[in-house]
């Protein structure tokens, strides 16, 4: 384990980052990929709210998605620092293409129901668990030392440019096109960064050897900072806040905002949008501190309750947008802080815990958001899961001083 003060450089612009060969490729192919997964994700939530008229169905699929770190992380990560980290991509994003375009062909069938759709949603999380690790532990390799943060942020902003473009582009899709046309799209685009990990070189990886157990390996590690842990839970904290921008947007926009069902999208998109004004500010900082990290789980929490309690389609646009600004900022500059704590023969190890933390959270989150609105309403559900943003947050800000020390 290395110290990490606390408060963190930044390094340099952004530009300077992606014109880098092996940064630049993977961001372009990762970008490409998660856009494709953004646009599933709206068209299985849609489908399955007109299939059902449930949102408990829509956390159910949710859930399934994200149950996949929950079961593989601690091994996923473990295989990051033992084996080799583009195979593992290979074998984890060529998987979820084969399982996106089974989907297609049943939606093309007309046999699309909720088990093939939750245990498509089920397959796809697996590959997910696999990737998380491995692309968090080569994201170092493909930048230099000094540039990690900025290079945390632009991995982060590929997934959150991509929840800007592709629940709208879905929409769109969805209307014109149809479901099928929506998951084919996505079996394509992981073709993209399949030919990104062939093109990028990183620099080599230091192999390890380990007898311990995955999961207890990993936790030793975590366990070994408090800060290194206040980071994992801050991230887990932002995971849990941002459920109701999937869960929830579809009752939202047919109930509350008596729109058309595909203006999830837009709301999604709202999300995005802010998370990439999140991007701007964290990558042009100067330092990443606890404090800020604090203030920026506020920020999601106002957000996503202010989107609870709204009652017009822009209030609650508008609402999303300031969220997604909280929690790009919030995720991003924990994750920096975790990377500089650790040394490279733990980094796949612990980023499992991170995968953990941030996706393996999501199954409960989905099942608690969707169950609470079934009984208390869309409001009380967004509040309730706005409600540890806020606590954590008003945490760290009193304590700030004890923490730095």
């Amino acid at each position: 384990m290395t110290e990490v003060p606390d408060r963190l450089g930044t390094g340099p612009p952004t530009w300077r980052v992606l014109r880098k060969r092996r940064f630049g490729l993977f961001f372009s192919g990762n970008f490409v990929s998660a856009t494709g997964t953004w646009l599933q994700n709206i068209a299985q939530a849609i489908l399955i709210f007109r299939l059902t008229g449930s949102t408990f169905f829509v956390g159910l699929v949710n859930a399934a998605q994200f149950l996949g770190p929950v079961l593989l992380a601690p091994w996923a990560g473990s295989a990051a620092d033992r084996y080799d980290r583009r195979r593992i991509l290979f074998v984890a994003q060529g998987s979820s293409a084969v399982i996106a375009a089974i989907l297609a062909l049943l939606s093309l069938l007309g046999q699309v129901t909720v088990p093939i759709l939750v245990g498509c949603a089920l397959g796809i999380g697996f590959g997910h668990a696999l990737s998380v690790p491995a692309t968090q532990a080569l994201l170092p390799s493909l930048v230099d030392e000094e540039d990690i943060a900025v290079g945390v942020a632009l991995n982060a902003s590929t997934f959150n440019l991509a929840r800007a473009v592709g629940p709208i582009a879905g929409a769109f899709v969805i209307a014109g096109l149809g479901f099928t046309w929506a998951f084919m799209l996505n079996s394509v685009s992981f073709l993209a960064v399949l030919i990104a990990l062939l093109a990028v070189k990183p620099r080599p990886q230091h192999f390890v050897r380990s007898r311990r157990a995955p999961l207890l390996d990993s936790l030793r590690v975590v366990r070994s900072s408090s800060t290194l842990l206040l980071m994992m839970v801050s991230v887990a904290v932002v995971s849990m806040a941002a459920d109701p921008v999937t869960t929830l947007t579809p009752v939202f926009s047919t109930t509350v905002f008596a729109q058309p069902d595909s203006y999830t999208g837009i709301l999604v998109s709202g999300f995005g949008l802010g998370a990439i004004i999140g991007v701007s500010f964290v990558a042009h900082r100067v330092t990443a501190s606890i404090r800020i990290v604090g203030l920026a789980l506020g920020l999601l929490g106002v957000g996503v309750a202010c989107f609870g309690l709204s009652s017009t389609a822009e209030v609650g646009l508008v609402s999303l947008v300031l969220a997604g600004v909280g929690y790009l900022t919030a995720v991003t500059l924990a994750t920096t802080m975790i990377h500089a704590l650790i040394v490279e023969e733990h980094r796949g190890r612990v980023m499992a815990i991170w995968s953990m933390s941030f996706f393996g959270i999501r199954p409960l989150a989905s099942l608690i958001d969707g169950s609470l609105e079934s009984l208390a309403g869309p409001r009380t559900a967004a509040l309730c899961m706005a409600a540890p943003a806020l606590l954590l947050s008003g945490w760290i800000l009193r304590r700030a001083a004890v923490l730095r020390s």
